[in-house]
Order: structure tokens, then sequence, then C-alpha cells
């Protein structure tokens, strides 16, 4: 299954952003902020679900990052931290959401004479997060990380309950990626924990998201890794213009041996 990404502060902000999701038939994954969390009441949320799902859309739910640290030094700072992430799944369930995806968060300058310390925090965080959504998967995605080693300790730590949500657009800027050419090792490294993919081009110099294509990421050397994949693998896209868009859908009409399956409207 496949997914578009769609922050709710953007259907508050344009709601007409909605429909372009409705007319193309595709599923978002909502992108859930302390703003929306804060402003927008219980009955809107109720809503856009009810949309969402008469149109016969599957939802997914992307869970605040910003400012968000689940493996903080600071108990305090961290107590906030797991009190915003339970808030924001309360109000996810609303949208019965296929999956979850959350940021693990390991920054080497600030954790890297302290990585026990954060990996023991980090780990306390999640079981808390996972005792709460229940059955539906958690993928936790990699950002700054700059080696895979740090999800494939928390994930093993967590004993299965979580998965990797590997973003190729992050490796290849705040990993270095377009400098060390290392996807391979990171594909090999993180094996059968990957259950997810986001999806979006750069050049390497910043985290554009850009359509498939237009930056310079080794994309034939994933479609050849998911192709001999036996884990069930999904996708979210994540373009943020239409121009953005219909370069995705440009590329995937180009390449039908990938067998995604994303509306062709």
């Amino acid at each position: 299954m496949t997914f578009v990404n769609l922050p709710l502060r953007h259907v508050t902000e344009r709601p007409e952003h909605v429909e372009l999701f409705l007319a193309r038939g595709l599923n978002p994954e909502l992108g859930l902020d302390a703003q929306v969390l804060d402003c927008c009441s219980p009955a809107w949320h109720r809503e856009q679900a009810r949309v969402f799902h008469e149109a016969g859309l599957t939802c997914a739910v992307h869970l605040p990052f910003f400012d968000i640290h689940p493996g903080s030094l600071d108990r305090l700072a961290r107590h906030v931290c797991v009190e915003r992430l339970l808030q924001a799944v309360d109000v996810a369930q609303t949208y019965a959401p296929a999956h979850y995806v959350a940021h693990l968060d390991y920054r080497h300058g600030t954790y890297g004479r302290h990585q026990d310390a954060w990996r023991s925090r980090v780990v306390e965080t999640w079981n808390r997060i996972l005792d709460h959504t229940g059955d539906v998967p958690l993928f936790l995605e990699n950002v700054y990380e700059d080696t895979p080693r740090h999800h494939v300790e928390v994930l093993r730590a967590l004993g299965g309950r979580a998965r990797m949500c590997l973003d190729v657009g992050h490796w290849h800027s705040f990993a270095r990626g377009y400098e060390r050419g290392d996807l391979g090792l990171w594909l090999d490294t993180l094996g059968g924990l990957i259950s997810h993919l986001h999806l979006h081009d750069n050049d390497g110099s910043a985290d554009q998201h850009l359509g498939l294509g237009q930056g310079n990421i080794p994309w034939d050397l994933l479609w050849a890794w998911l192709k001999s994949s036996d884990t069930p693998i999904t996708a979210t896209f994540e373009p943020h213009t239409e121009t953005d868009f219909r370069t995705i859908l440009s590329y995937l009409r180009n390449h039908p041996e990938l067998n995604l399956d994303f509306p062709d409207k």
C-alpha cells in the first residue's frame, strides 16, 4: 500500500488540499504537530476522518517530531515528550491509522558521549507509547542518524514491537549518503527490519522534497533491493508541491515494473 504525506496543519490552512487526495484516491499519511493537537477539536478530527473514510481511503499518522526528544537525558523534558506522544496517539486513533511513523531522534552532537543512557531512555519511551498504540504498527524513521546502528540496537531492544521506516532522502542529505554512497550498507544492515519507506528526492545539499528522479538518489539500487525483499513493505511519497507530485506520477508510469500500487489519475 502507498500513501502521500498530508500535514493536518495544511488542512487547517488550506482545506482544498483534501480534495486532491479525494479526487486522486490517495491514502494520506497525516502529520500531527503541536498546533493541530492544541487547536483542533475532537469534532474537527472526527469530521476529517469521516471524509477520508467515506471516500474509501486508508489513513496513516506521522506522530509529532518537532521539539520531541524521546531519549532525552532530562527527566522532565522526556516526561513532557511522552505526554505529547500519548496525546497524539489518542487523537490519531480517530483516523483508524494503518500505521504510525515517529522519529528515533538520535543526534551524535547531543548524545554521542551518552549513547548507552540515551538508548535505555528511548527504549523506555517507545515501550510506553507501544503499550498505547495496540496492534497498529509503529515505524521509527531515520533523520539525522549517520549510521543505521542506532536503529538496529533500539529495534532489537524493543523485541520486534516496532519496525524501521527508511527515509531515503534523509539518508542522502542528513547522513551524507551523497558523499558516502553507502545505501547498500544501510540496506544490508537493516535487512528485514525495514517495513516502510519514505520516498522523496534531493541533490544531497539539503532535505529537498523533490519528485523522484529530480535529484540524484540512486533509486535503481533501492528498487533492486525492494524487489528482492521477502518482507512486505509499504511506502509514503513526500512531495512538497504539485509539480513534485506530477513528477512522481510520471516516474511511476515509466517504471511499471516497480508494482507500487499508486493511483494513476
